[in-house]
């Protein structure tokens, strides 16, 4: 039985399985979802990307992306976690997320992503988090902002050729 991390008024996060992989996948191989990212993904590339920001995460650092539930029906939303991401301060703690896109608008983003937040402040004793957001993602963006508190700009290898692109850099630090 996965281990519960989070709960919110109406989603539960929990450790993600191998057996939610299908239905992640669905995100990660739809070019939709997958717009703000050089590409979709194959199943063994999803499945890669859950070993490392997920499955080894979770033994290596205690967090990592989880599953996002439906708190009443226990349908699997998506993922939203903290992974460990390269920023222009170097190795830093990230909320990131990926929802089906029937779920987006739902506010369901900016809940498991504030939640996440908290718990990196207060469980984990974290003095920063920040979330990365292409400026063209303005949805990503308007989550950010319901999470964080101050933003910069900042470049990072991202293009397919390797070139820099500017991201925001969405940043809460403890007070």
């Amino acid at each position: 039985m996965p281990r519960n991390i989070l709960k919110t008024d109406r989603l539960i996060l929990r450790e993600i399985t191998p057996e939610d992989l299908p239905l992640l996948h669905r995100i990660f191989g739809d070019a939709e979802c997958m717009r703000y990212y050089p590409g979709v993904k194959s199943f063994d590339e999803t499945a890669r990307w859950f070993q490392r920001l997920a499955f080894d995460s979770y033994t290596g650092h205690g967090f990592g992306l989880w599953a996002v539930t439906d708190r009443r029906s226990g349908d699997l939303l998506g993922d939203c976690g903290i992974t460990l991401q390269e920023t222009s301060a170097g190795l830093e703690p990230e909320i990131g997320y990926h929802l089906w896109r029937d779920h987006w608008g739902k506010g369901y983003a900016a809940e498991a992503a504030i939640a996440c937040r908290d718990y990196a402040l207060d469980t984990l004793s974290l003095a920063r988090i920040v979330s990365i957001v292409r400026p063209d993602n303005i949805r990503s963006q308007r989550v950010a902002e319901q999470v964080h508190r101050r933003r910069e700009a900042f470049l990072k290898a991202a293009s397919l050729d390797g070139s820099a692109v500017e991201f925001h850099l969405y940043i809460t630090e403890k007070l």
